[in-house]
């Protein structure tokens, strides 16, 4: 939930800097190649937890929490494709693999925003009501 929120805000925070200064802040995390995949990395890795692992005292087996494990995984791949789109590894690497991250993040990259701003209220939204079904 905190990864999904803190990912949400990371790629969020372009437009809801012009709003508060707060939500600003987050912006370094889109600044450093390191950073911004271990976040990505940390927020796929938990929605993929989510998926598989029940959290104590739920009843649903499956399905109880989908809405926060489909958008850690969304918000951990978009910060991980952008990372690599931004700052491109050594000159040895395959072009091949370069034009497909390129391409799957050129059509990802205009709902950034949106998608941040969804997982950061998805985030929210589990955090207050945990025993929701999906959520």
């Amino acid at each position: 939930m905190v990864s999904t929120v803190v990912a949400g805000l990371a790629l969020s925070s372009d437009y809801l800097g012009t709003k508060s200064e707060f939500f600003g802040s987050f912006r370094f995390l889109r600044q450093n190649r390191t950073i911004q995949i271990a976040t990505g990395l940390i927020t796929a890795v938990i929605g993929i937890l989510q998926l598989i692992f029940r959290s104590p005292g739920e009843r649903v087996i499956i399905a109880g929490d989908l809405l926060p494990a489909a958008a850690g995984i969304i918000l951990g791949v978009i910060l991980i494709g952008e990372a690599f789109r931004q700052y491109p590894k050594a000159e040895g690497e395959p072009v091949k693999v370069e034009k497909s991250v390129e391409k799957v993040t050129k059509a990802i990259m205009p709902y950034r925003v949106p998608v941040g701003i969804a997982g950061v209220v998805v985030g929210l939204l589990h955090f207050i009501f945990p025993q929701i079904l999906f959520l």
